[in-house]
């Protein structure tokens, strides 16, 4: 699709900014890797969103909502609604937590168990995807960049609480 305005007409044919280019294809990628996923998700009934949520609870049991959030990078840190829904549809329990009543815990169900699971399997495939586009790639360079990227932000926070949770099984 071209601009008709003489003046943006001009102005697109120069190579676009770096960091606008960098930008451009940071959205770029994360829109075709959610839409792969979820396609990929669709016959289990759940999102990417679920499917993180599910694999996170499995791995490291019950928690809090503000721990969960602290581990999502999906939600911004808010996932009060997906966990409602998630409660609704049967994948989590929320309780009471048995060290403080006060404080609710959210848990997996034997059938949101099994979606985490059957999502691992459809995160594979997605993982074999990325990495034919990425073939010889530098990877470390990459992490580098995104590392650097993020530093000093929220969601770097977000990422060196799931790493040092370690690897969601199966990932």
């Amino acid at each position: 699709m071209a601009c008709n305005n003489d003046s943006e007409d001009r102005t697109l044919k120069k190579r676009l900014d770096e960091i606008e280019e960098i930008g451009l294809l940071l959205k770029a990628a994360m829109r075709e890797s959610e839409r792969r996923l979820n396609e990929l998700l669709r016959p289990l009934g759940i999102t990417a969103g679920q499917a993180e949520v599910l694999q996170i609870l499995e791995r490291c049991g019950p928690m809090s909502l503000g721990e969960l959030g602290e581990l999502l990078v999906a939600e911004g840190g808010h996932p009060s609604r997906l966990i409602d829904r998630m409660v609704n549809a049967g994948l989590l329990l929320r309780e009471t937590a048995a060290d403080d009543r006060r404080r609710i815990s959210i848990g997996i169900t034997e059938h949101g168990q099994e979606l985490a699971q059957a999502s691992r399997e459809s995160k594979k495939e997605f993982r074999r995807w990325v990495r034919a586009q990425l073939q010889g790639t530098d990877m470390e360079h990459a992490l580098r960049f995104f590392r650097a990227y993020l530093s000093g932000t929220e969601l770097e926070k977000t990422v060196l609480a799931r790493e040092s949770k370690g690897p969601l099984a199966g990932s």
